[in-house]
C-alpha cells in the first residue's frame, strides 16, 4: 500500500512546466465537463506541443492493419544506424484512458526512446471509447504483436527481441494482452513495460484516498469516467481482462514498472508489484517522487520524465539485448 503519512507536494519543476504550458494554452482537458471531440482534439494539441521540436530519428514508417478485424495503424520510429542487422523493437501503447490519445501522443518521447535504446519504437492507433468498447482495442493489440512477430523479416526486426508497453491505459492493454498470450500458449514477447497502470477500477485504495480528489489532475471521478466509456456492463469492472490486476500474474515476461508518486493509481502499481514478488518474479520497480500521473510526456521540461526515460531505456537494453 502507499505511503501517504507525508504531506504531498509537486515537485517545483513540476509547477514550472505546468506554469509554462497553461502561459501557451494547452494542457490536460477535464473529460467531466469537456466533450470528448473536444477532449481529443484539446490532447492532441497539449502533445504535439510537448513533442517540438521533434527529435530525429532515422525513419518514421506507418503500416495500416487491414487485417484486424478493427484495422488499426502501427507507425515504426527506426533509429539511426549503419548495421542491417534485425534490430529489437518496442511497442508503446498510449494512454488516455481508453477514450483519447492517438499515434501522436508521446510523439517526442517514443523518437528520444527509439535514438537512445537505438531499438525500433512504435506506436498503435487502438479504437477508443465509448465508440469502441472492451474487448475490442485488447484485440487489436494481440493482433497487432502477432503482426510484428509474422512480420518481423520484412520490417527489419529481431522477432525473438519484441516488447510491449504503455502508460495508464496503455499499461492496462499491456497486462491483459500478456495475460492472454500466456494462457493461449503463445508468450513470445520478452519483456513488459507498465507505466503508472490504470490496472483496476478500485476506487478504495490508499493512494485514492490521498490523491483522487483531482488536485493533482487524475482523479477517482474521471477514472470512474473513463472506466463506464470502457465496458458495456458494469459487471465487467472485475473482469480480468478488464482489470488485469485481478488476473494470475505467474509466468509473465520480465516486466518494467514505473509509477508517479502523487498518483490515485500508485496502489494499482504497487500492488502489481507485490503480486509478481508472490508468485517469484523479480520486477523493475521505480515511484518516481514530486510527480504526478502522465508525468512521463514532458521529457523536454521535467527532469523526472528525462530521468524515468533513461531508466526506461536502460532497462529496455538489458531486457531486449541479444
Amino acid at each position: 500500500m502507499s505511503d501517504a503519512t507525508h504531506i504531498p507536494t509537486l515537485a517545483p519543476d513540476v509547477r514550472a512546466a505546468q506554469a509554462l504550458a497553461k502561459q501557451h494554452g494547452v494542457g490536460t482537458p477535464d473529460v467531466l465537463t469537456t466533450p470528448i471531440a473536444d477532449v481529443r482534439e484539446q490532447s492532441r494539441a497539449y502533445h504535439h506541443w510537448l513533442s517540438q521540436p521533434a527529435p530525429p530519428v532515422g525513419r518514421v514508417v506507418e503500416h495500416r492493419l487491414d487485417h484486424l478485424p478493427v484495422p488499426a495503424t502501427m507507425r515504426l520510429y527506426y533509429p539511426e544506424t549503419t548495421s542491417d542487422k534485425p534490430l529489437p523493437l518496442y511497442l508503446h501503447l498510449h494512454g488516455g484512458g481508453f477514450a483519447h490519445g492517438d499515434l501522436d501522443t508521446l510523439d517526442r518521447w517514443k523518437r528520444e526512446i527509439a535514438a537512445d535504446a537505438g531499438i525500433v519504437t512504435a506506436g498503435l492507433s487502438y479504437a477508443l471509447s465509448p465508440e469502441a468498447r472492451y474487448p475490442v482495442a485488447l484485440e487489436q493489440v494481440l493482433g497487432a504483436l502477432r503482426w510484428l512477430r509474422d512480420q518481423a523479416g520484412s520490417l527489419g526486426l529481431d522477432a525473438q527481441r519484441l516488447a510491449v508497453g504503455g502508460e495508464s491505459a496503455g499499461g492496462n492493454l499491456t497486462l491483459a494482452a500478456l495475460q492472454r498470450l500466456r494462457d493461449e500458449d503463445d508468450a513470445f514477447v520478452k519483456t513488459g513495460v507498465i507505466i503508472y497502470g490504470m490496472l483496476s477500477a478500485r476506487d478504495d485504495t490508499d493512494s485514492q484516498a490521498s490523491f483522487g480528489d483531482g488536485r493533482f489532475g487524475l482523479s477517482t471521478e474521471k477514472l470512474d469516467w473513463f472506466w463506464r466509456q470502457y465496458v458495456t456492463d458494469a459487471a465487467q469492472l472485475t473482469d480480468p481482462g478488464v482489470a488485469p490486476l485481478h488476473a494470475d500474474v505467474a509466468g509473465l515476461p520480465p516486466l518494467i514498472l514505473q509509477a508517479a508518486a502523487l498518483d490515485p493509481l500508485l496502489d494499482d502499481t504497487l500492488d502489481l508489484a507485490n503480486k509478481l514478488f508472490a508468485s517469484g518474479a523479480a520486477p523493475m520497480l521505480v515511484v518516481y517522487s514530486g510527480v504526478p500521473h502522465s508525468f512521463i510526456g514532458m521529457t523536454r521540461l521535467l527532469p523526472q520524465a528525462q530521468e524515468a526515460r533513461a531508466d526506461l531505456v536502460h532497462a529496455l537494453k538489458r531486457n531486449l539485448a541479444a
